[in-house]
């Protein structure tokens, strides 16, 4: 999520209010960073963070919050090099990958593969259907027009089509992992996940899942939100994210 959406939703300020030092940045493929190419991994993912986190040359361990590619991204991390932070923040992303998730992941592969490229249409219609809870398109509501509105923005945050599709293959390839899953053991920090009940791509079944298997983890579940909860419903994640950092990264 590029870093003017944070502060859209509130969440850098909250942070910053709460006394902490924020640092938002935009992770490679996203503007204005640059895209190296057209493949990347959530560990090359990873390694830009701890190259920024390095040179930044911060007093102590950072507390990362992530949401859907950034939370594997976190996810990563906290599993290979937990002793490097300090807590975490999982939004909308962790969890096994089920058989709809697969579904929509072959079929973003296939049209990389056939045309190159992530179809703004395709890309707008996917993000009204998951983003937005099932109330919302049912009834017409006026939010569906607005994110249809601003979806068709959404190419203008890519630093290019290759960002995207960067991006693309490496969320591809993570949720083909079979064992990520396992790796959350690993994980020894303070973690809370949050889900979003009706998010029909990683949604509060496969956010327990993923909590029962990192040692003292939180889940808080969102209640009527869809995959884009961190947006639609920020003022229930913002206060609990700050109070849960509060706890574990004052």
């Amino acid at each position: 999520m590029p870093p003017i959406a944070w502060e859209v939703a509130g969440m850098t300020a909250a942070l910053a209010d709460g006394g902490f030092d924020v640092i938002a940045y935009a992770s490679r493929g996203v503007a204005p960073s640059d895209a190296p190419s057209a493949h990347c991994t959530v560990a090359d993912l990873g390694d830009d963070l701890t190259s920024l986190i390095d040179a930044l040359s911060l007093d102590r361990p950072p507390a990362l919050v992530g949401y859907s590619l950034g939370s594997f991204t976190i996810e990563h991390l906290l599993s290979t090099s937990p002793h490097r932070f300090a807590a975490g923040v999982l939004i909308a992303g962790p969890g096994p990958t089920t058989a709809l998730l697969h579904s929509v992941v072959n079929c973003e592969a296939a049209l990389i593969d056939r045309l190159g490229t992530l179809p703004a249409e395709v890309m707008t219609m996917q993000t009204l259907l998951t983003a937005l809870p099932p109330t919302a398109l049912a009834t017409a509501d006026p939010l569906v027009d607005q994110w249809a509105t601003m979806s068709a923005y959404q190419s203008a945050q890519w630093t290019s089509s290759d960002g995207e599709v960067a991006q693309a293959r490496a969320s591809h390839a993570w949720l083909r992992d079979e064992e990520r899953m396992d790796r959350l053991q690993h994980i020894d920090v303070p973690v809370l996940a949050v889900a979003f009940e009706f998010d029909p791509l990683l949604g509060p079944t496969q956010a327990q899942s993923a909590v029962d298997q990192i040692p003292g983890a939180e889940l808080c579940v969102i209640p009527e939100a869809g995959h884009g909860g961190v947006m639609t419903h920020a003022q229930h994640v913002v206060p609990r994210v700050v109070e849960f950092l509060d706890k574990h990264h004052s």
